[in-house]
């Protein structure tokens, strides 16, 4: 992805809490390596990237801090 701006995740969550971004551009715009680590769950589980998909990989995040992984 060519000159992708990221933003600072308490950025991302405001601009997703107000509308302007979907979990998609959350995931696109937070770091390279979560697009590649997001392209990579969808792979491994047969999953289209789409807002659906980009919201299971978000909770597949939160998961993975709460256990401590």
């Amino acid at each position: 992805m060519a000159n992708i701006k990221y933003y600072p995740e308490d950025e991302l969550v405001q601009k997703v809490q107000s509308g302007e971004y979907g979990w998609l551009d959350y995931i696109n715009h937070h770091s390279s390596e979560w697009q590649e680590e997001y392209t990579e769950f969808c792979n491994e589980r047969n999953l289209v990237v789409n807002e659906e998909s980009a919201e299971d990989f978000i909770e597949w995040k939160g998961e993975l801090v709460e256990t401590g992984e």
